[in-house]
């Protein structure tokens, strides 16, 4: 008994791929892969330096703009610093905005920036007892200074300030300065 059914020949396309072509086809596939997860990697870094940058700037954005608004509304009388502290009279508050008078205290405690109110009938001068206490952020440097006019032509910055209102308020919070003119002179 013979079969008549011819044998058909494998050629090298009609069988598949060997193991050699497999596996160097799942190495490429490999560094692909690895690639684009070090690309993703560094991409989400990126992106949490980015928010970390943008919420040290809306943090310090708001701190400019309390003292602004507390320097803005400062008393004549009672206004007195060094280049580490800040004491004044305000009726601009913290925790309430704005109203009755508070006594306000910016401190510099190492890299901190401290900010104690007290309202001004609870406040003493002999014994600091704060209503609100707050870390306003780690900023490096900070310090403040103090715009002395004593004439139109002669004006000066100075470190330490006792009497009356400055012309103006520097404060230096991180790499910039934000000079406050102080117009509520009396």
């Amino acid at each position: 008994m013979t079969c008549s059914v011819p044998l058909k020949t494998c050629s090298r396309n009609d069988c598949g791929f060997t193991l050699v072509e497999v596996l160097v086809s799942l190495t490429i596939m490999a560094m692909i892969t690895a690639v684009a997860f070090a690309g993703l990697s560094v991409a989400i870094d990126s992106w949490h330096r980015g928010t970390q940058k943008i919420d040290e700037l809306d943090r310090r954005f708001a701190v400019e703009r309390l003292i602004q608004r507390q320097l803005a509304l400062a008393d004549s009388h009672l206004f007195h610093g060094s280049d580490r502290e800040l004491e004044f009279l305000s009726s601009y508050s913290l925790v309430n905005g704005p109203g009755d008078p508070v006594w306000v205290r910016y401190r510099v405690d190492s890299d901190k920036f401290m900010y104690a109110e007290t309202p001004l009938p609870e406040y003493s001068p002999e014994r600091s007892s704060a209503v609100a206490t707050q870390i306003l952020g780690s900023f490096s440097p900070i310090a403040f200074r103090y715009l002395s006019r004593k004439s139109e032509e002669q004006s000066a910055w100075i470190n330490v300030w006792t009497e009356g209102l400055p012309s103006a308020v520097q404060v230096q919070i991180g790499g910039d300065a934000l000079t406050i003119p102080l117009v509520n002179r009396q």
